[in-house]
């Protein structure tokens, strides 16, 4: 599993700004400088994620990753850039970063949600570790950039961080209220914000374009997918906030048959009303640590039915109220 290397050129842009020795960088996370060069070149993806957590967690800079955004060129992305700019308007585009994101990052799951009247526009990467930094610099580069396209229309509703660390400056660069200890890495707009056109648009350098990505994914060797479970697991945080998910349509995101994701669970000692559980469990201690979302936010967040039904399998999970925990 790899990523691109401009990804990692852009760390180590903004990490040189900050007055860290990028050699060094580079040396203790077993990167060649010399991997790093050529337009196509990518990098296994944990050891760009060990590279970018450490450059985060040495800066002076606590916006680290919004700083790493404002530094990115085109290069960053690559063709998977030049296609997204072409779109014509801000749905297509994010429609085609979804489905090409493994020319960034074979790792990087990106969706876009409908949720009454306002789109959840989700980020998640399916690989360790988790790097906060790494999602603040997506979520800005996504608004800004979005903004850019827009001629300044677009306009976020709310940003969310499943991390708990709140550098002051972000909401500023955002332009719009954060949250953090939520439970996804997700853009909040209206529905109608995504018919706005791009500026960039070009319908016939898009299909260009397509074509040739098209032929870059068939002749990239196909991504070992041993991590069923992981996606699954991902999959059922992401569909939690409309009500618990079913066995059915997970197994439709994941482009899987029902049976095969059963025997996949079983095979890791899992049955799917186990991980669901597991999974809402884990997203109710993140949630329940930020003051500033209620309990009732939270178990219907986490798709149950009443805030009485959270509170039986809060008991469940711990022996205590999830009021009793927070007050402590």
């Amino acid at each position: 599993m790899t990523a691109a290397a401009g990804l990692v050129r852009a760390v180590l842009r903004t990490a040189a700004a900050d007055g860290m020795d990028v050699g060094a960088l580079l040396s203790e996370h077993g990167l060649d400088p010399s991997a790093l060069e050529g337009r196509d070149a990518r990098v296994p993806t944990e050891r760009f994620l060990s590279l970018f957590a450490t450059a985060a967690e040495r800066s002076r800079d606590p916006a680290f990753g919004a700083s790493v955004a404002r530094r990115m060129d085109s290069a960053a992305f690559g063709l998977l850039g030049f296609v997204v700019a072409s779109c014509p308007t801000l749905r297509e585009a994010l429609a085609r970063f979804g489905r090409y994101a493994r020319l960034l990052c074979d790792e990087l799951r990106f969706d876009t949600i409908e949720r009454g009247a306002q789109v959840a526009v989700v980020y998640a990467v399916d690989a360790s570790p988790h790097v906060p930094a790494l999602f603040e610099m997506a979520i800005t580069h996504l608004v800004t950039t979005a903004r850019r396209g827009t001629a300044h229309r677009f306009a976020p509703v709310r940003v969310l961080f499943r991390h708990q660390a709140a550098p002051r400056t972000l909401p500023t660069v955002l332009a719009a209220p954060v949250e953090f200890g939520a439970v996804e890495d997700a853009v909040l707009c209206d529905q109608s914000s995504l018919d706005l056109p791009l500026r960039g648009a070009n319908p016939a350098l898009l299909d260009v374009l397509e074509s040739h990505v098209a032929l870059v994914l068939e002749s990239a060797p196909a991504p070992v997918d041993d991590e069923i479970v992981a996606r699954a697991r991902r999959a059922v945080r992401l569909l939690l906030p409309d009500g618990e998910p079913s066995l059915t349509t997970v197994a439709r995101r994941l482009a899987l048959g029902e049976r095969t994701l059963q025997r996949r669970l079983r095979e890791e000692g899992l049955t799917f009303r186990a991980l669901v559980d597991d999974v809402r469990h884990e997203c109710a201690k993140a949630q329940l640590a930020n003051p500033e979302v209620s309990v009732a936010e939270v178990a219907y967040s986490l798709g149950f039915s009443s805030a009485s039904a959270f509170h039986h399998a809060y008991r469940r999970w711990t022996g205590a109220s999830p009021g009793s925990v927070r007050a402590r």
